[in-house]
């Protein structure tokens, strides 16, 4: 049964990334009635969180973009590329690192994505190399994050092994970063150029792809676009400082629920005190492209939570005998795990206390933590399916990088082999610090 399962979720990923956009969420709701009315599982969890954060972030977005503040960003940031565009694709990767380091979870990305993809097009970059780049950096961010889920479930484990957790940041930091690095220089690497791409041109043929005209980047930004780029980066700096200080502050708000409830009260103001008219906001294209990825989100991870969670208890046996026979396999079982699961918290939380159980050495946890973060193995987790949505280029449907055989798509070198060799980057920093 274990193997018709899992045929069906991979059948159906395919499927999904043959279908592309709003289709992966079909594909996922195909799945979903083989999963439940064929072979009898029981739905899994639905992701409510992940949706409503989604929501709310492209809700921020979509009143900031129709206050202008979307043009007055793209124009700030062309200003400091100007003269060397293509850095993009690694200041991109570095703004995201960044932003999920301090806020403790990746979804705080999504608020840069649209930018970096229309800072991309208007520098005749293709926009999936930063865009990839970027998500796989804050995937991998999750494991430096002293706020995350993930890194406070594994302190939890290793601070029964006496290891203080300033040993424990001397090691995944560096990694993360060392990480994140090589999977910048490799999704730099990927795709033809831009201009060269027949994709690319069609849709600009078509009138698919947006630009901001030469009008638009001339004239002189008004009052309404720099403050509603100050409120949001100003939500954004107030859910870092509530988590980063939560233990002096006091307050037992989740990372969630701060996002949510933050972004839902700062488009509030900007609609006020920029002048948005309230019907023009579900007009603007990152509601639009936002709205595809909640579906896409409903369908394929509902899946997955519904076909692994159904084997958590077999997946823990089976993760317990091999690292009690080879602990050295901690980081595979860590990256097949973290694919399958969709997430970093779940992963550790799952395999961590197992390891510790089995008496594998802390500094072999610490140095293959990064692991946890193989989520780009496909290209429908929420942050990623957000990234592919946002991008009007097309640069994500050539043949070669659409993911139509799962693994062929712009995440997967990036992430994988930038873990790849963190890991023994991560090995070599717990020898002097553990």
């Amino acid at each position: 049964m274990l193997v018709l399962e899992v045929v069906v979720l991979l059948g159906c990923i395919v499927l999904a990334a043959k279908l592309r956009g709003i289709g992966v969420g079909l594909s996922g709701g195909l799945g979903m009635v083989i999963a439940v009315f064929l072979l009898g599982l029981a739905p899994g969890d639905l992701p409510i969180t992940v949706m409503l954060i989604i929501m709310s972030v492209i809700l921020a977005l979509a009143v900031m973009q129709q206050a202008g503040g979307m043009v007055y960003m793209v124009k700030t940031t062309e200003r400091i590329l100007r003269n060397h565009p293509k850095y993009i694709n690694f200041l991109a990767p570095a703004s995201t690192f960044i932003l999920t380091t301090l806020a403790g979870t990746e979804y705080s990305a999504m608020a840069v994505l649209n930018v970096i993809q229309q800072v991309a097009k208007e520098n005749g970059v293709r926009p999936s190399q930063p865009l990839s780049s970027a998500v796989v950096s804050s995937q991998i961010a999750i494991t430096a994050s002293p706020i995350s889920a993930a890194t406070a479930t594994m302190y939890a484990s290793l601070e029964t092994m006496n290891v203080s957790f300033a040993s424990c940041l001397a090691v995944i930091i560096p990694a993360a970063i060392f990480g994140s690095l090589v999977a910048a220089f490799i999704g730099s690497k990927q795709g033809m150029e831009l201009k060269d791409d027949p994709i690319y041109q069609e849709r600009v043929e078509q009138g698919l792809v947006s630009f901001i005209s030469p009008e638009q980047k001339s004239l002189e930004a008004t009052k309404e676009q720099k403050l509603s780029v100050f409120l949001f980066l100003g939500g954004i700096a107030f859910i870092v400082c509530m988590l980063l200080f939560k233990k002096s502050i006091g307050h037992t708000l989740s990372s969630q629920n701060l996002i949510i409830i933050t972004m839902l009260f700062i488009s509030l103001i900007m609609v006020f005190t920029c002048k948005v008219e309230l019907p023009s906001i579900k007009k603007a294209s990152i509601f639009i492209d936002g709205a595809e990825s909640l579906i896409v989100v409903l369908g394929i991870v509902w899946l997955s939570a519904t076909i692994i969670g159904a084997h958590i208890p077999e997946i823990k046996e089976t993760a317990g005998n091999l690292l009690r026979e080879y602990p050295g396999l901690l980081s595979v079982i860590f990256f097949c795990t973290s694919a399958l699961l969709f997430s970093q918290g779940a992963t550790t939380a799952l395999l961590v206390p197992i390891a510790v159980s089995l008496n594998v050495d802390a500094s072999t946890i610490l140095a293959s933590f990064i692991a946890v973060s193989a989520i780009q193995v496909t290209n429908i987790y929420p942050t990623t399916a957000f990234a592919i949505a946002t991008d009007d280029t097309g640069s994500f449907l050539n043949s070669r990088w659409n993911g139509s055989w799962i693994f062929n798509h712009p995440f997967f070198l990036p992430g994988t082999i930038g873990i790849f060799l963190a890991v023994p980057f991560g090995f070599m920093l717990a020898k002097f610090f553990v």
